[in-house]
């Protein structure tokens, strides 16, 4: 049975994101719309988070990112962060290829492993327990070089001394530019015994969300065990390990083009790590109508909760596609009715897309909510594992 999650943390987690996504401070109004709260809920939360330093108010009675917060992130020394989840990967690597694993980073303009392992075999490699090597003669240091800004790493290239470790070692700044491109290229680089006769290195990058090289990971072995038949089903397993590593601390916020736009500062969808965020979603169209409200002759609105329920629901389904998940994804909604009198309604069409072993759910009445002909707003929280596929294009989806 899983571990059940904490909706406070997840709540304290939702506000922390949206302090630290928008430009200017925000007042508890719009952090309530920011994360699909009410305004009681959201300042509660805020003022406990006031209380512990992570938000401070200011002299506006707005709110932003406190010195708390600034403080943990100047406690993060050395990229342990990075460390302590590839370690893991690391060592089952070790365990798959028996031979030494690395992963390093690019710190300073020096390129330091910051996880590593080697297999118990009587030849094993030198190097990759060094706490740093070359970067122009590395494959995690070729592999990161070709992960720099072009100026950066030009800057980079002249304050380098090369050295020729081997008669392969490259020390020629234009075969060097030329590696690089070729790395760029295929996705992967070969350290060809130009570190150490008779060791060969296969390195490929560790990519974050904006697809920027944060690290690279390693395999070295004697040039008699890495051969190219075993280089390329190492590196196919490599990119599966880069790939989950990368997932771990990707981010992105998605205002999707064509929708309707979101009442206030906030996005329609925010992925961090396995987990998707979906803002508030009503039964809004683009043009401002609403699903489920129609006009009657005398003019009253009727307002259908189950047509607005469905419309919802589907909306939900249909943000989640475009970053390739699904409703079966979800582990948690959050449901807000303007009236309990909606209740039966509501779970009648929600019975339709969720059964008991679906997300979990809470739903309130609220006073009310952000549009007359809104009754319903749905919010949610997906995980998806090592899915950061972006390649469907976005539907029509409408927001409240």
């Amino acid at each position: 049975m899983a571990t059940p999650k904490n909706n406070s943390v997840i709540k304290a987690f939702q506000i922390l994101t949206a302090c630290s996504s928008s430009r200017e401070p925000l007042n508890t109004q719009e952090v309530a719309r920011a994360t699909g709260m009410t305004a009681a809920t959201a300042h509660r939360f805020l003022i406990t988070l006031e209380d512990l330093g992570a938000i401070a108010r200011t002299d506006k009675n707005q709110f932003q990112l406190g010195f708390a917060i600034a403080e943990m992130a100047r406690g993060i020394k050395d990229d342990n962060w990075l460390a302590n989840f590839a370690q893991t990967h690391v060592d089952d690597l070790v365990q798959d290829f028996k031979e030494a694993v690395g992963v390093a980073i690019l710190n300073d303009g020096r390129v330091s492993f910051i996880a590593t392992a080697e297999a118990n075999r009587s030849l094993k490699t030198g190097h990759i327990i060094d706490t740093t090597v070359p970067i122009y003669c590395s494959g995690v240091g070729k592999v990161l070089l070709s992960g720099l800004p072009t100026i950066e790493r030009e800057e980079l290239l002249h304050e380098t001394e090369f050295e020729k470790f081997t008669p392969n070692t490259i020390t020629d700044l234009a075969k060097l530019r030329q590696e690089i491109s070729k790395i760029n290229k295929n996705g992967y680089a070969i350290d060809e015994q130009e570190m150490e006769e008779g060791l060969r290195c296969l390195a490929v990058p560790i990519k974050g969300g904006d697809s920027q090289v944060i690290a690279a990971i390693s395999v070295s072995g004697p040039a008699s065990r890495m051969t190219q038949e075993r280089i390329d089903v190492y590196r196919e397993k490599m990119q599966e390990r880069a790939q989950h590593l990368g997932n771990l601390f990707y981010s992105e916020s998605k205002v999707l083009p064509g929708m309707a736009t979101p009442r206030g500062s906030f996005p329609h969808i925010k992925m961090v790590s396995d987990f998707a965020f979906v803002s508030g979603i009503s039964a809004r169209r683009p043009d401002e109508t609403f699903v489920g409200a129609r006009k009657k002759r005398n003019g009253e609105m009727e307002l259908d909760i189950r047509e607005q329920a469905r419309a919802t629901i589907e909306n939900i389904r249909d943000v989640l596609r475009s970053t390739g998940a699904s409703l079966t994804d979800l582990i948690e909604i959050e449901a807000f009715l303007v009236s309990m009198d909606d209740y039966e309604g509501f779970n009648e069409v929600y019975a339709r897309y969720f059964g008991t072993d679906g997300p979990a759910r809470t739903t309130v009445a609220v006073n009310s909510l952000p549009h007359p002909h809104q009754i319903l707003m749905m919010k949610a929280v997906a995980r998806m594992p090592g899915n950061k596929s972006r390649a469907s294009p976005p539907p029509t989806i409408t927001f409240g």
